[in-house]
């Protein structure tokens, strides 16, 4: 009698089990994906991910897996029909990564990175995919380490980095990606360190100057273009060009 029910219990959760997998993947008379839903890999029958289907749409969290494991790389918060998704990526020991914002598959709105200890590493806008605004990038202590502009993915305006003490210590200029205008270095006390010019081509271009903390001039350089001038060729492109450099 022992043996009857024991097997009896077993055929039960076979076909419980069963029925369970015969609910997951499903299409509808129109081959729309409803229910839910697990991709695995078809080398180690892991799970790549899990979540929820509704007319083909994807609804509600999204589970993804690190590779041959079943440790969780990300989670995925569907809202809007699919359209809209709020992420968080993990590292492979559990500690958050990443998080940010999707609409229609692209990287929207602003996207915050951890380091594995919790600390904040960037700060990164996006729009349609690209980033677009201001980007921020931080020392591990949660201080600027550097303010950026984007535009279309590309650099664009004023760029500045910071020492730990928050003094500035570089400024820059950017157009569509290239290095445009003035350039300045500083020390940590505030003196400029070295100072120049690049053209619209992106080429470092006339006198480039550098000083020590104190502020006396230590060397300059001429370049024509992006070249490197010397001796005779470096004077005669400083005289040709003194209106220029006023």
């Amino acid at each position: 009698m022992k043996h009857i029910v024991t097997f009896i219990f077993s055929l039960i959760l076979f076909n419980n089990i069963l029925f369970a997998q015969s609910n997951i993947n499903q299409l509808d008379s129109k081959g729309l994906k409803q229910g839910e839903w697990v991709k695995t890999d078809p080398k180690t029958n892991l799970a790549v991910y899990k979540g929820q289907f509704k007319d083909n749409k994807p609804i509600g969290v999204f589970k993804y897996f690190y590779e041959n494991t079943d440790l969780i790389k990300s989670e995925i918060k569907f809202k809007n029909d699919g359209k809209t998704a709020y992420a968080e990526v993990y590292y492979i020991s559990g500690k958050i990564q990443a998080k940010g914002k999707y609409i229609d598959e692209k990287k929207d709105s602003v996207w915050t990175f951890y380091s594995e200890f919790g600390e904040i590493l960037s700060k990164e806008n996006y729009k349609n995919g690209l980033k677009e605004g201001k980007s921020f990038i931080y020392y591990p202590n949660g201080q600027l380490l550097e303010e950026i502009y984007f535009k279309n993915n590309l650099k664009e305006g004023v760029n500045k980095q910071f020492y730990e003490s928050k003094q500035l210590k570089y400024e820059s200029n950017y157009k569509n990606g290239k290095l445009v205008g003035k350039n300045t270095y500083y020390y940590p006390n505030g003196m400029v360190a070295s100072v120049g010019m690049y053209n619209q081509l992106g080429n470092k271009n006339g006198v480039w100057i550098s000083k020590d903390k104190d502020g006396k001039v230590t060397e300059k350089e001429v370049y024509d273009n992006g070249k490197l001038l010397q001796g005779k060729a470096a004077e005669e492109w400083i005289n040709n060009n003194k209106n220029k450099e006023k």
